[in-house]
């Protein structure tokens, strides 16, 4: 069933262009009497008008109209209207995670996101989950008959583990249910409290459902503790909770795991003895075989794809790469964000292939970047490479059509996201067997890339089983008309609007008759509308040793600023990266009168295997730091900003980034700001055993990280560690810290030891710490908080101005100040 009636925004209408001239005029002039914005909103007082500490905005965009005000913390820092939006395989159902209401009612329901689902026939939209006091789920889907949606939630927040839940669709749309019945309880499909399922600290989401067995679903399942990434594959019953292992790990017991452990002891003394490998991620063919995997060593942390035959036991290495020639964007450094895949043949008739997206830096199938490669399993032999080999970025998703599980475009991203049609398919051709209606993709993929034209990046994230529905996420760095004043949206791709039909209509010359239609179903961020936000330039910068590194610069969008500050935003990982796009903070700070660079250092993810490793070995304290210390000096030397008004911000690994600018580059950093950081790092780092719940895989790949000295010599590691370095912070600097209590993945002890140092030294700053919060600050009122307080840190600290008067909005907030002294004019 074609979808019908999906409610449709209404098309802009651009604004009177002479009036947005006369509104820049006026903006101009306000703000020469100001003098040039640089007066410090001195009353922080509740209740103070927002005119009193506001900016005037000076340039019009995209012929929308602009207020001329700041932009409250909570328009850009509140939790997006829609999220995650997908349809259902039959094209019936639309479902999205929303916050209910405007986030602009500071009375709303605390920001927290629901599930929400629409009959596209009915045009009816239900609301099927009430959670009050956390989101309801991380990541969800429909099961194959589309009577249930199906979702991973935390079971604490932030202590990533999860359990398993479903919720019936139907009821909420069957006019014979009782009217009271409108908040049933989601069913728990995980008995076992110890277990957590589905999203590990790293690796993709392991959630599985068959058309064949629609009452059924699968999942990773593992006992929470320092073993959880070593996953086993459950399928449990939908209806009656029964739980059945179908796939074992090698570490499922106590027995088997200390030979495991032995055998390791007995690779670590003898180096021609094989390390065994243990599974960490699943991948079944269409029979729900689970005949794939990725296995990884604990000594070397070497990397195997293993793959099994139809009627086989015994997996077999197809390919393997060392830890040293290896990309972990395939991994992922965060949960379910590993980009790893392998696709098997779908009929016995045909050869048992299977197609993996690798890496390989050396032998026969090198290339720096990552590429997608078929396999014949029966031989091992490699068959050809269906994707990859782009010199710039690697494969970074995939979109796969529903029907046949098998990718029909990859994704790539040298500094804005492009989407490719696999090369040969379309207009006929294919690397993959594909239905009649899927020969006219490249055709389609152009079409998207017209109506987008440059100004926007998109993904698709969701299609039909037929393949003629598509649901897109478009995105840019400030406000589209497209998305009707908002930096990014959900739109609707019909491929065969006019026809009614999945097939395209063909005349006797055989020209495809299809008229394609793209609609916005919603904008993400509509609060956003009329105010002006920051372009986001990517640049690239050539640090000391000739190393070329992606930035991004971010420019206030009011032009009078004069001598602006800027901040070195650094990202967390480190084997992550930024990407070109709206970014909340960037838009802040831009707001408030300041710069933003954003750096992608050496050992950042998605340029290749070659630039992930020279980031490894111990280069997170000397040349990764370096590739900073030189972007800093880069914008210095070309005027972008003076000396004594440059900062730094980070969290996690970029926490430990600012920490390590202030403490090592003393003279180059006014103040920094650090968000869940580390401090101290190897053998110096006490609150090791904490980490990661002690996963073992974790601590190796740690070890690689920092290199044998850091790892385990304690003065080397001091050496490296901010926490035994305050001394060399200048006394005139400034340090704010925010961390949540139940941090995982870098314990609180972190922040709390180095804050100890700071009091010692009367250095000033503050730190702030979130209960019930983990790596990273979730809860909606916290956020808010938090992003209050750096906004009052770092504009107090470069006298620029702040809004006032939206503290009613994150009253609920579970912060403690620890320690402050007398910074950001508190």
């Amino acid at each position: 069933m074609m979808p019908t009636e999906i409610p449709m925004n209404s098309n802009l209408k651009p604004s009177d262009v002479s009036l947005a001239q006369q509104q820049q005029a006026d903006h101009v002039g306000k703000r020469k009497e100001r003098d040039q914005g640089k007066t410090i909103c001195e009353d922080m007082e509740v209740g103070k008008s927002n005119s009193q500490c506001g900016m005037k905005h000076s340039k019009p965009n995209d012929a929308l109209e602009y207020k001329d005000d700041l932009i409250p913390i909570s328009t850009l820092f509140a939790k997006p209207h829609k999220a995650q939006v997908k349809i259902s395989g039959s094209g019936k159902y639309l479902a999205w995670l929303s916050r209910g209401r405007s986030v602009d009612d500071p009375l709303d329901d605390n920001g927290v996101m629901n599930i929400f689902c629409k009959d596209l026939e009915t045009s009816q939209i239900k609301q099927l989950t009430f959670a009050k006091e956390r989101d309801a789920c991380s990541h969800f889907i429909f099961n194959a008959d589309e009577t249930e949606i199906l979702f991973l939630q935390e079971i604490r927040r932030g202590s990533e583990s999860y359990h398993l839940f479903a919720l019936e669709i139907v009821p909420f749309f069957d006019e014979t249910e009782v009217e009271e019945k409108k908040e049933p309880n989601p069913r728990n499909l995980i008995k076992d409290p110890r277990m957590t399922c589905g999203i590990g600290f790293v690796g993709g989401v392991q959630l599985w459902t068959s058309v064949k067995s629609p009452r059924e679903v699968y999942v990773s399942t593992a006992e929470i503790g320092p073993f959880s990434l070593f996953w086993h594959v459950s399928r449990i019953n939908i209806d009656t909770k029964e739980c059945v292992l179908v796939q074992q790990n090698v570490m499922s017991s106590s027995a088997s795991r200390w030979q495991f452990i032995l055998k390791t002891g007995i690779a670590l003394l003898c180096s021609w003895f094989d390390p065994p490998t243990v599974p960490l991620q699943w991948f079944p063919d269409d029979e729900m075989q689970f005949r794939g995997c990725i296995q990884i060593d604990l000594v070397n942390l070497g990397i195997c794809f293993c793959a099994r035959g139809r009627k086989e036991q015994q997996f077999k290495t197809l390919h393997s790469c060392t830890f040293e020639n290896s990309n972990m964007d395939l991994i992922g450094s965060s949960g379910g964000a590993g980009t790893a895949r392998m696709d098997f043949s779908r009929s016995s008739s045909e050869a048992d292939t299977v197609d993996i997206h690798l890496c390989a830096l050396t032998g026969k199938l090198a290339s720096d970047t990552t590429t997608y490669d078929r396999f014949c399993v029966t031989t091992g032999e490699h068959i050809s490479r269906l994707a990859g080999n782009n010199e710039k970025s690697d494969i970074t998703g995939f979109v796969i059509n529903r029907k046949t599980n098998q990718p029909q475009f990859v994704r790539y991203d040298s500094g804005k996201q492009t989407t490719e049609v696999f090369s040969g398919q379309g207009r006929g051709e294919s690397n993959h067997t594909q239905p009649d209606e899927d020969v006219f993709l490249v055709d389609d993929l152009e079409h998207i890339g017209n109506y987008f034209a440059q100004s926007m990046a998109y993904s698709i994230i969701s299609c039909t089983s037929k393949n003629d529905v598509w649901v897109i996420y478009a995105e840019a760095d400030r406000g589209q008309q497209k998305c009707e004043g908002s930096p990014g949206g959900y739109f609707l791709f019909n491929r065969y609007s006019k026809g009614a039909t999945s097939t395209a209509q063909t005349t006797q010359d055989s020209s495809p008759q299809i008229e394609r239609k793209i609609e916005l179903m919603f904008p993400s961020r509509p609060e956003l509308k009329g105010h002006l936000l920051g372009e986001m330039k990517p640049l690239r910068v050539t640090v000391s040793d000739g190393e070329e590194i992606l930035c991004y610069l971010s420019e206030p969008a009011d032009e009078e600023h004069v001598n602006p500050p800027l901040i070195m935003m650094i990202h967390g990982g480190p084997q992550a990266r930024d990407t070109w796009g709206f970014n909340p903070l960037v838009q802040l700070l831009c707001n408030r009168g300041f710069r933003v660079m954003q750096v992608n250092y050496r050992g950042s993810t998605g340029f290749g295997a070659r630039f992930i490793q020279i980031g490894m070995d111990g280069a997170f304290c000397k040349l990764l730091q370096q590739d900073i210390t030189d972007v800093a000096t880069y914008v210095i030397n070309e005027g972008l900003c003076a000396k004594n008004r440059l900062a730094i911000i980070g969290g996690s690994f970029g926490g430990y980034s600012a920490l390590h600018g202030l403490t090592f580059q003393p003279d180059l950093y006014k103040c920094c700001v650090a968000i869940c950081p580390l401090t101290s790092v190897g053998a110096a780092d006490e609150q090791s055993k904490k980490s990661f719940s002690g996963s073992p895989l974790i601590k190796k790949y740690w070890q690689r990280v920092f290199g044998e000295n850091v790892s385990y010599n304690k003065k080397f590691a001091m050496d490296a560690s901010p926490l035994y370095n305050t001394d060399n912070i200048r006394n005139m600097a400034s340090v704010a810290i925010y961390h949540g209590v139940d941090d995982p993945r870098a314990p609180i002890g972190h922040s709390r030891k180095f804050v100890e140092k700071l009091k010692e030294r009367n250095i000033k700053g503050e730190f702030v710490s979130f209960s019930g919060e983990g790596h990273g600050i979730s809860k909606e009122e916290n956020r808010l908080f938090m992003y209050h307080r750096i906004e009052k840190f770092l504009c107090g600290q470069f006298e620029l101005s702040i809004r006032c008067g939206d503290d009613d909005r994150w009253v609920n907030n579970t912060a403690s100040v620890e320690w402050s002294n007398s910074a950001g004019g508190d």
